[in-house]
């Protein structure tokens, strides 16, 4: 899986024990959406600012881990 934010997601969540089921209930979004996340099919960047935030409390990340700060 070459998408960062999909490795991240995948690999915090089994951290936690959890499954996609119960990231995607946490996360108040249908399960099928949590799995293009965590497959890099759809990209979490590209979601509302509100999915993002509910993703990253069901995995207690911080928001800011995902992002990438590029100086020009």
């Amino acid at each position: 899986m070459a998408d960062r934010v999909a490795r991240i997601l995948k690999e915090r969540r089994k951290e936690l024990g959890l499954t996609q089921n119960q990231v995607a209930l946490d996360s108040g979004i249908e399960l099928q959406s949590y799995q293009k996340f965590e497959s890099g099919a759809r990209k979490l960047e590209n979601c509302s600012m509100r999915i993002g935030l509910q993703v990253c409390a069901a995995l207690e990340l911080d928001p800011y881990e995902l992002l990438i700060f590029r100086r020009k």
